[in-house]
């Protein structure tokens, strides 16, 4: 009798247990993947400080924020630096001026100046649009008394579309106009200045006033990097 109350006592905890066991157990998804929230969190915790195997304290605020945080200085970030390739006063080396026809002067600060070489072409859109800006700009240092011209070096091959361009629209823009009609002197300068040949137009060039190369640009340029070059040369006063 002892016995067989041990195996009714047994019997009726193993019901109990199939029955309050499945509202403890914990509920796994299909597949046995994490919950997203789960599977997130530990992901954060994966990333801790390299070597700890810690979970990183946020500095403020929740994960959310954090990310919206980090989100907002990628956006901020800048775009790339001013120059592709940069000199000091130390390391400058002379650069030669390709040989060609001049074909317009202009503003000539006085004394000896920085020179800004803008190499474009009358067929480049980028070009044009941001030739008005460079002489703009130019002409802005140059008021706050810096000294600096600016050089429009013409690669072009059609001699028509390039006079039509300065008899046009190139008309009002201020600078002194270059052009370079031999395939050798143009070769010869993009050896010179570190380019492809030929390049992607247009392309910067920076000139102090001892006419050493201090800066190379390939590739379009805004107001604000004109700005940033005037500061990070020292030729705007």
């Amino acid at each position: 009798m002892r016995i067989f109350g041990f195996l009714l006592v047994g019997a009726a905890l193993g019901v109990l247990f199939l029955f309050v066991w499945p509202l403890i157990k914990p509920v796994e998804p299909a597949g046995g993947a994490l919950p997203p929230k789960v599977a997130v969190l530990e992901r954060v915790q994966a990333t801790g400080p390299t070597g700890t195997g810690g979970v990183p304290v946020p500095e403020k605020g929740s994960l959310a924020e954090v990310a919206k945080e980090a989100a907002s200085a990628v956006e901020a970030a800048p775009s790339g630096p001013l120059c592709d390739r940069q000199w000091s006063e130390s390391n400058a080396r002379p650069m030669v001026m390709p040989k060609g026809e001049k074909v317009r002067s202009g503003p000539q600060p006085g004394g000896k100046s920085w020179t800004w070489v803008n190499v474009w072409a009358a067929w480049c859109k980028p070009c044009k649009a941001e030739m008005p800006e460079i002489a703009a700009w130019a002409a802005k240092v140059r008021e706050g008394q810096g000294a600096l011209r600016v050089n429009f070096l013409s690669v072009d091959d059609d001699e028509r579309q390039l006079r039509k361009f300065l008899a046009g629209e190139g008309a009002a823009i201020a600078g002194d106009y270059l052009w370079v009609q031999e395939e050798a002197e143009r070769a010869s300068f993009y050896s010179g200045i570190g380019v492809s040949n030929p390049p992607t137009l247009p392309v910067q060039a920076l000139l102090d006033p001892q006419g050493r190369l201090r800066c190379v640009r390939v590739g379009s340029i805004t107001t604000k990097e004109l700005d940033e070059a005037a500061q990070t040369f020292g030729f705007a006063r």
